[in-house]
C-alpha cells in the first residue's frame, strides 16, 4: 500500500464496527489504504450531489464505484 500523504486537514468519524471492517476490504481489494478509499468515496458522493470540488492531486486512478442512486441520475 502506498505511504501516508500529508494532508492539512483530518476528518474524523465514529462508524460502526461493521461499517469500518467493510471500507477496510474494500479498500484492500482496490489495494488502497481506508483513508485513501474513503477521501475517494467521499468526493465523488460530493460531486454527485452537485458539490463542486477542485481536483485532487492524488487522483491517480479510478475512484470507488458510484453508490445506486449516483448511478441512476447519470443514466
Amino acid at each position: 500500500m502506498p505511504t501516508a500523504i500529508p494532508r492539512p486537514s483530518t476528518l474524523r468519524l465514529k462508524v460502526e464496527t461493521e461499517l469500518a471492517d467493510a471500507v477496510d476490504t474494500a479498500a484492500r481489494q482496490r489495494g488502497q489504504t481506508m483513508s485513501e478509499f474513503v477521501r475517494q468515496s467521499v468526493r465523488a458522493q460530493l460531486t454527485a450531489h452537485g458539490v463542486r470540488l477542485s481536483p485532487s492531486s492524488t487522483d491517480d486512478g479510478p475512484g470507488p464505484a458510484p453508490s445506486a442512486p449516483a448511478m441512476r441520475q447519470a443514466a
